[in-house]
């Protein structure tokens, strides 16, 4: 799992596989996965994470995602709130 953080553009992404991507299915107006044509998870795109990352239902886990999000200093919210 690697993280890449753009500043400027307020946009993380979170890589979770290196296959093609084929297509991505939006989450809420912050959070988009993207998938390979397989259906293989690809990654996972976070807008504004500095104001805390919603982790409920992003997968592989919640705790998958929140833990690493945390280590590099992003707040992983447990919220159902969108």
């Amino acid at each position: 799992m690697k993280l890449k953080y753009d500043e400027q553009a307020g946009a993380l992404y979170i890589r979770i596989s290196e296959a093609n991507f084929d297509h991505t299915k939006t989450l809420d107006d912050n959070r988009r996965l993207d998938f390979g044509k397989d259906g293989t998870l690809i990654g996972i795109e976070i807008l504004y994470p500095s104001l805390g990352v919603n982790v409920v239902g992003l997968p592989p886990s919640e705790a998958a995602v929140g833990r690493p999000l945390e280590k590099h200093g992003f707040k992983g919210l447990a919220t159902n709130r969108k």
